[in-house]
C-alpha cells in the first residue's frame, strides 16, 4: 500500500452491497433488514446506542457470524465465500488481544506472513506501518511495554497489513488523547483517499464522526433509523432555519410583534439576553426562509446589530433518532 495525498474521498464503484441482513439471538432481534451500500474511498460512520446492532453488523459483515437471512457482497465476492472476503478486509475490533512477549515489528510481520507475504515483504510492510503510526522507535520493544494508546495504534496498523479494500474500525480512538485522535483520524483519511479504501467506523465520539465521515448510518433496535451525509441528517432532523437576531433593547418588543405576525415563523426571547431574539422559519435557507425575515425587518426600518445561524449538531440528530425508544 502506497500512502500519498489523494485527490478525492470517494470513488464510484460499490465495494460493499448489503441486502436485508437479519440476525437474532433467540428472541432478541439484533439486526432486522439491514440494507446499504459502501463505495470505494468512502468513510461511513456507523452509530447507535448500546444494543442497537452495531457490533452484530460488523461481525456479520466480517464473516464472524452468519446472517439468519439476507445477503451481502464484498468486492463482488458473495458472503457464501467467507475465506475470500477475509483476504480483502481489515478489522479493528473494540477489544484487542496481543502476544505481549512479541515486539511490535515481530507481531506485524507475523500477521503479514499469515496473509501470505514472504518474510522479507512482511518485515518491510511492518516497518512501513510502524512508521506511519508513529511507532518506529518502539518497533523493537515488547508489546507488553506499550501504553494503551500505543497498543491501539498497533492494532490499527495490524488491520492494514493485508492492504484491505474495506476497513472496519470499531472505536478506533480508544485510549488516545485529543492530539492522538486527530493524528489517527488523519491517517484514516489519507488511507481512504489515497488508496480508495472504504471505511466503516463505529464511535461514540460524535464530533469525530462529524469531522471524518462522508456518510452516517444510525441504527436503532437493529434497523436503520436514518442514513445520509451529516448535512442531510441535520437537515432532515431539524428542517427549519433558526437564527439569533440582535437589535437594540428598546426595539425588541416591536421586532417580536412584527415577526410573530409572519407565516411559518416562530419567535422566542431567550433568557438572560435582553437584546436577542431566536427566530425560526419552517422554510429552509435554500427556500429563502431567513431572507424573508430580514427583508421584513429592513422594510420596517429596524436596525440589525447582528445575526447568526443556529446549527444543529450531529449529537442533536443522533439523540432525536434514538431517544424515543431508549427513554
Amino acid at each position: 500500500m502506497t500512502f500519498m495525498a489523494g485527490s478525492g474521498r470517494s470513488g464510484n464503484h460499490v465495494v460493499l452491497n448489503v441486502q436485508e441482513i437479519a440476525k437474532s439471538y433467540g428472541r432478541l432481534q439484533a439486526l432486522d433488514g439491514l440494507t446499504f451500500e459502501l463505495r470505494a474511498g468512502e468513510i461511513l460512520g456507523l452509530l447507535g446506542p448500546n444494543g442497537a446492532g452495531k457490533t452484530t453488523a460488523i461481525r456479520v459483515l466480517t464473516t464472524i457470524l452468519p446472517a439468519d437471512r439476507g445477503h451481502f457482497t464484498v468486492m463482488g465476492i458473495p458472503d457464501s465465500r467467507p475465506q475470500e472476503i477475509r483476504v480483502v478486509i481489515g478489522v479493528l475490533p473494540e477489544s484487542n488481544g496481543f502476544p505481549s512477549a512479541m515486539t511490535g515489528i515481530d507481531y506485524l510481520s507475523y500477521m503479514g506472513r499469515l496473509y501470505g507475504r514472504s518474510q522479507v515483504h512482511a518485515v518491510a510492510k511492518a516497518g512501513e506501518l510502524l512508521n506511519l503510526f508513529g511507532l518506529k522507535r518502539s518497533g523493537w520493544a515488547r508489546v507488553a511495554t506499550y501504553s494503551r494508546g500505543m497498543r491501539q495504534r498497533l492494532a490499527i496498523a495490524r488491520s492494514l497489513v493485508n492492504d484491505p479494500k474495506i476497513l472496519f474500525l470499531d472505536e478506533p480512538t480508544l485510549g488516545f488523547d485529543p492530539k492522538g485522535q486527530r493524528e489517527v483520524l488523519q491517517i484514516v483519511r489519507e488511507v481512504a483517499a489515497a488508496n480508495q479504501v472504504a471505511v466503516i467506523l463505529c464511535s461514540h465520539l460524535l464530533e469525530l464522526v462529524d469531522s471524518i465521515c462522508d456518510r452516517v448510518l444510525i441504527l436503532n433496535r437493529g434497523r436503520i433509523a436514518i442514513e445520509g451525509t451529516v448535512a442531510e441528517i441535520k437537515q432532515r432532523v431539524a428542517p427549519s432555519c433558526t437564527w439569533r437576531i440582535r437589535v437594540a433593547c428598546e426595539a425588541v418588543p416591536n421586532v417580536f410583534s412584527i415577526l410573530s405576525a409572519m407565516d411559518d415563523v416562530t419567535v422566542e426571547r431567550p433568557a438572560n439576553e435582553e437584546d436577542e431574539l431566536i427566530v425560526s422559519s419552517q422554510r429552509t435557507a435554500q427556500d429563502g426562509g431567513m431572507n424573508a425575515v430580514l427583508q421584513t425587518l429592513i422594510q420596517a426600518g429596524v436596525p440589525l446589530l447582528a445575526f447568526r445561524r443556529e446549527t444543529t449538531s450531529l449529537s442533536d440528530a443522533y439523540l432525536s433518532m434514538t431517544e424515543e425508544d431508549y427513554s
